[in-house]
């Protein structure tokens, strides 16, 4: 499936699907929908170095924390940060639930020396976005917003996978305001475009 949304659309479509979803799980009439586990696999955040440039800059940098993973491609010009996956119910044939990433995102202001690490990194379906816990917090907070052209499949395996990929995230505004406050910076603003995002997880079904 490859699909392109604006902001508004793509809520009203991801939003669509787990209504859809739900009105037949609660069906007196009609069958309970199967529950998705997810198991396994990763998620990619793809950074365009113009990006990692731009806040480098401003003296800051992002770091993935253990086990997540970076790496520098400099043909495609990204810089690519890999999560594992951990869990979650996320799935794509009705744009449902949430997919729980390993890991973190360290930012550092390297030239006042503070940091703040987000934890608890999931992809949510329903809301349409990457989500994520501030230092303190105990809910998730939107770090950015799906936007697009997207695609989804899916593969029997075995094992069966399913596959989400974007071409743009951006930056929310609680995100980039609890950064800036953290970091003592400006460097931080909505609507950025901070690349590209791409997922691969494992799944059973009960």
């Amino acid at each position: 499936m490859h699909i392109t949304f604006g902001r508004k659309s793509r809520l009203v479509t991801l939003g669509a699907g787990l209504l859809s979803a739900a009105a037949l799980a609660i069906s007196a009439s009609g069958p309970a929908l199967a529950d998705t586990a997810d198991t396994g696999g990763t998620g990619s955040l793809i950074v365009p170095i113009a990006v990692v440039v731009g806040a480098a800059n401003a003296n800051i940098v992002m770091l993935p924390g253990t086990p997540a993973t970076s790496s520098f491609d400099p043909t495609a010009g990204t810089d690519t940060v890999t999560f594992p996956v951990t869990g979650g119910n996320g799935e794509v044939g009705n744009f449902s639930g949430t997919v729980h990433y390993g890991g973190s995102l360290v930012f550092i202001n390297s030239k006042t020396g503070t940091s703040v690490t987000v934890t608890n990194i999931q992809l949510n379906f329903f809301n349409g976005a990457v989500t994520g816990q501030f230092p303190g917090g105990t809910k998730q907070t939107a770090l950015a917003y799906i936007r697009g052209v997207m695609s989804s499949s899916s593969d029997p395996g075995p094992p069966a996978t399913e596959t989400f990929t974007t071409d743009e995230v951006d930056l929310s505004l609680k995100a980039a305001t609890a950064l800036n406050t953290a970091l003592g910076t400006k460097v931080f603003r909505r609507g950025t475009d901070i690349g590209g995002l791409t997922t691969t997880f494992d799944v059973t079904v009960s």
